[in-house]
């Protein structure tokens, strides 16, 4: 793309007023740093991401009220990490992560679990105990 086909037409842009850094050839043929502010379609997307990481953390909320699952799944899904990745943060494996989601099962974990599980979510433990009152995914 050329410096001067860097998309500059987003007017409702999520970067909210800042630009993003893309990578674009100048006249003489070099790879240059141009602000763009996005475009239309790049903030449809985003937009439909958004909606569905929403929906996904109130899906979970929505089950683990229901003792569907444990609160550590609504965690999970706020903080948008999978098993693998919550894996990698804490040290436990998949399979004892997902021993974990059942309420049962997490209602009696030691502190020391609930705080290994407390930092790689980047939560104080009394937090990861319990859930919200209210849905606070909509700041998304």
């Amino acid at each position: 793309m050329k410096t001067r086909d860097v998309p500059q037409q987003a007017e409702n842009s999520m970067l909210a007023g800042y630009q993003r850094a893309c990578y674009a050839i100048d006249e003489n043929g070099r790879y240059v740093v141009v602000g763009s502010v996005g475009w239309e379609v790049e903030n449809v997307v985003n937009a439909q991401a958004n909606e569905e990481v929403r929906l996904q953390i109130a899906d979970a909320l929505a089950r683990a009220r229901r003792g569907e699952v444990s609160p550590l799944v609504y965690h999970m899904a706020r903080r948008q990490m999978d098993l693998g990745m919550l894996a990698s943060y804490s040290g436990f494996s998949r399979l004892r992560i997902r021993w974990h989601r059942r309420p049962r099962v997490f209602a009696q974990l030691p502190d020391s679990i609930l705080q290994r599980y407390a930092t790689a979510l980047q939560i104080p433990l009394a937090e990861l105990r319990v859930l919200p009152d209210h849905d606070d995914h909509e700041r998304l």
